[in-house]
């Protein structure tokens, strides 16, 4: 007999509060929306699979390591090519077209500096600063320790600093 109070319901309440984390996670990973939405389809549909397993205080870590496993069985280790600082150059169209050279260099040269960045480091970097998840979200997300996360972030700041200075 299947458990009523993990219906339709229960998923759907599952689904609406954690699509977008779970999607950017995998956007982060991939590299390509379209990738990240086709696999986060995947992860809730196995998640309505197993529904009947799943314990409440579980759920967004088991999200998060589904998510993982179905894109590196799917995608092994695939260059990102992020294209989320772009946004940044929309309505400044009254600056200096210098300005706005530069501003595309720097925002290439950022772009590859993250892309370059080892696959946790920048994971946890782009959830902290892109979706801005506090560490301790990150940490019980990932279920890594909230010390671990300070670690990564530092090391991404520290790593981008030195990438973008020597470029610049």
């Amino acid at each position: 007999m299947v458990d009523t109070s993990k219906g339709k319901d229960w998923f759907k309440g599952i689904f609406d509060e954690h699509y977008e984390f779970v999607r950017n996670y995998l956007y982060y990973l991939s590299g390509d929306i379209s990738v990240s939405e086709d696999i986060v389809q995947d992860v809730f549909m196995k998640v309505w699979e197993v529904r009947d397993t799943i314990q409440e205080a579980t759920v967004k870590p088991l999200l998060f390591k589904i998510a993982r496993n179905l894109y590196f069985n799917t995608h092994k280790r695939r260059m990102l090519d992020l294209r989320f600082v772009n946004n940044m150059l929309v309505g400044k169209e009254h600056e200096s077209p210098e300005y706005l050279m530069e501003l595309k260099e720097f925002d290439s040269k950022l772009q590859k500096s993250i892309s370059n960045l080892p696959e946790h480091c920048r994971t946890i970097f782009l959830m902290s600063r892109i979706d801005e998840m506090k560490y301790h979200e990150i940490a019980e997300s990932l279920k890594i320790s909230v010390k671990a996360v300070e670690k990564q972030i530092s090391k991404a700041l520290k790593l981008l600093r030195q990438n973008i200075e020597y470029k610049v």
